[in-house]
C-alpha cells in the first residue's frame, strides 16, 4: 500500500488546483471531510470537484499527465492515519496561504512532515523463544534465545 509520504507531491497538486480555481473553502472543507472519514475510498471526490457544475458544465482543465480518476486512487490508498494526517497538513497550509496563490511544493512539504502517532503496545509471551509481537516499524531486529548456546555435546 502505497503511504501519504510517497504520493504526496502528486496529492498537492490536485488540492492546490482546487484552491487556486474553487478557493480556499473548498480545501478546507475537503479537509473537514478527511479528518471525519466522509471521503471514502472509491467515492470519486476529486471526480466531483473538477467536473461540477460551472455554470456551462465545463470541466476545470487538469495539468497535462493528471486525472481526477488517478487523485481519487491515490486518496483512496491512503490509510486512516494517513487521512487524519493529511487533513492536518491541508488545514495548516490553508493557514499559511491566505492572500497568496496557492503553493503546491508546500503543501506536499507539509503532507510528508506530517506527524505519525506513535502506538504503545503491551504483549506478552511465555516459553523458550516465544515472540509476541504487537506492531513492527522500520528497521525493527529481533534476537530469540538468551546468550550463546551450548547443547549437549552434539
Amino acid at each position: 500500500m502505497t503511504g501519504l509520504p510517497e504520493i504526496s507531491a502528486e496529492l498537492a497538486t490536485y488540492f492546490s488546483l482546487t484552491a487556486e480555481v474553487l478557493g480556499a473553502a473548498m480545501v478546507a472543507s475537503a479537509a473537514q471531510r478527511l479528518t471525519d472519514g466522509s471521503i471514502d475510498a472509491g467515492q470519486g471526490y476529486f471526480r466531483r470537484i473538477f467536473r461540477r457544475d460551472s455554470g456551462e458544465d465545463t470541466p476545470i482543465a487538469l495539468p497535462e499527465g493528471r486525472s481526477e480518476q488517478r487523485a481519487d486512487q491515490l486518496l483512496g490508498a491512503l490509510s486512516t492515519e494517513d487521512r487524519q494526517r493529511l487533513a492536518a497538513a491541508l488545514t495548516a497550509w490553508l493557514g499559511e496561504q491566505r492572500d497568496r496563490r496557492p503553493d503546491e511544493a508546500r503543501l506536499a512539504e507539509l503532507m510528508a512532515a506530517a506527524p505519525t502517532s506513535h502506538r504503545t503496545y503491551h504483549v506478552t509471551a511465555t516459553g523458550p523463544n516465544s515472540a509476541a509481537i504487537g506492531s513492527v516499524g522500520n528497521g525493527a531486529t529481533f534476537h530469540f534465545g538468551g546468550g550463546s548456546r551450548h547443547g549437549d555435546g552434539a
